[in-house]
């Protein structure tokens, strides 16, 4: 069939297919994938609705045709259509084992957060089911090395969330986000070894092309591009312990130090793309930082008065 020119719809191999996601794949959105072979299979449906159609089109296939949704992890930006994608087709729904109960439980998901004001708490739930958020059954669980349908390989790499897991075949890697902009850890399940572990892992197979839900796919110098993407992550934690102060400080005094050492064009922006929750995310991280650099044995935590302080140990 000859597929017409829509500019967020190409192919990569004959039955693999990028959907570009809407707003440039940016949250609430992520890039989504297509296998079009013996069985059909939407990886990490959140490209858009109206772009999930036209591609189906191109295909001469509608939502009914769908067999499988693959989701490389349970946050919002990659599973949120899951649940209207599977009324209007049955399509089995699969994530890995560790992050199926936030698929499942709204509730759960939202712990995951940790957001301790009711109120932030209150406008989070709010916003994503306003975005559409929707409690939904998975059907399969699946864990690191198994052989899906489809033929593709799991590859279990946790770090941004403790199910995160790639797709690989044939030299192909779906990356979900292991996507070589900047690393993100700003939820209670996020960690920072297990990321950089996970990053060691992929660099052990051989890439031919690795397809991210967010930013664009690369095709050539895949090793040399997740070495950076370690660099970004690994500078993100060096520039916090060069902020610490020499006596001990509360996770948000830390926080308030790292906001201050951004440009002014930098807090604009962040405090236009995440509104109220720009400094609870960024809380998170910082939080995910120090407990990676506790585990390095730079930090330690000091309990006092009923409060946790962080401090050097040098």
């Amino acid at each position: 069939m000859e597929l017409k020119d829509i500019s967020f719809f190409k192919p990569v191999t004959d039955q693999l297919y990028v959907i570009f996601g809407e707003r440039n794949g940016i949250f609430p959105f992520c890039h989504s994938y297509l296998f079009d072979g013996d069985v059909l299979i939407l990886f990490d449906p959140q490209c858009g609705r109206k772009r999930l159609r036209l591609s189906l089109q191109q295909l001469g296939k509608t939502l009914a045709d769908v067999d499988y949704l693959y989701n490389s992890h349970y946050h919002f930006d990659h599973s949120a259509s899951n649940a209207y994608i599977k009324k209007k087709s049955g399509a089995k729904i699969l994530i890995h084992e560790a992050d199926r109960i936030a698929l499942e439980s709204f509730d759960d998901y939202i712990q995951r957060y940790g957001m301790i004001d009711k109120k932030l708490e209150a406008d989070w739930r709010k916003l994503l089911k306003d975005l559409g958020y929707r409690e939904v059954t998975v059907d399969e669980t699946f864990r690191d090395g198994d052989i899906l349908s489809g033929e593709f390989q799991v590859i279990h790499t946790p770090g941004h969330a403790p199910g995160h897991c790639c797709f690989s075949k044939s030299g192909i890697v779906i990356s979900g986000d292991f996507d070589l902009t900047s690393p993100w850890v700003g939820n209670l399940t996020c960690d920072v070894a297990d990321y950089l572990k996970s990053i060691d892992k992929l660099l052990k197979h051989k890439i031919s092309a690795l397809l991210p839900g967010h930013g664009l796919p690369a095709f050539k110098n895949i090793p040399e591009r997740l070495e950076k993407f370690r660099e970004r992550l690994l500078t993100k934690v060096n520039d916090l312990y060069n902020l610490l102060p020499d006596k001990p400080a509360l996770l948000e005094d830390i926080t308030k130090l790292v906001f201050d050492s951004f440009s002014e064009k930098l807090q604009k922006q962040l405090r236009h793309r995440q509104a109220q929750f720009s400094f609870h995310f960024a809380n998170i991280s910082n939080l995910n930082y120090l407990k990676y650099l506790e585990s390095q044995r730079k930090v330690k935590r000091i309990l006092q008065d009923g409060q946790e302080f962080w401090q050097k140990t040098d």
